[in-house]
């Protein structure tokens, strides 16, 4: 595109200077002057068009540089996005396995605490009768210390 702009340009200013040199070749010195005014003009143009085409160009410059830091930006930028939803999953699932675990711990601790109940139970059942066997054994000691002791017999069948 500058290329052409260039051209044109350049063909602008040799059509000027051509028309100027026609109107030379049969004009007076106030046809001269005013052609060399139209060139000064055209040069000047020339001039400000090639400035301001260097000036774009420096603009499409910075532009192209600016748009290669967004797109190493972006896919930076995706790149962790991709990376974040990634551990986002990962998270979610070990969630998912704990909250599974804590469902079959629950289910555990309750049938221990069933179990432990139980067996409170049948303990204070065992004191209980360990208890009445314990009175049971002492009353009969009792008895057995309130009654007179058998004879003692001679093994030769004499009383002593």
């Amino acid at each position: 595109m500058t290329r052409m702009v260039a051209r044109t340009i350049s063909v602008t200013i040799s059509l000027v200077l051509l028309a100027g040199l026609l109107s030379l070749a049969g004009c007076d010195n106030s046809a001269l002057e005013e052609a060399q005014q139209e060139a000064r003009k055209a040069k000047a143009t020339v001039s400000a068009l090639e400035l301001s085409i260097a000036q774009s160009e420096q603009k499409i410059s910075e532009m192209k540089e600016e748009l290669s830091i967004v797109r190493e930006t972006r896919d930076e930028l995706q790149s962790q996005a991709d990376r974040i939803v990634e551990e986002r999953d990962q998270a979610l699932l070990l969630a998912q396995q704990a909250e599974q675990v804590i469902t079959e711990l629950t289910t555990r601790a309750s049938g221990q605490n069933s179990a432990a109940a139980a067996l409170r139970r049948e303990i204070a059942e065992l004191k209980a009768v360990v208890a009445e066997q314990a009175a049971l054994i002492e009353e009969l000691q009792k008895d057995t210390a309130e009654e007179e002791p058998p004879p003692v017999v001679d093994p030769n069948g004499a009383d002593l």
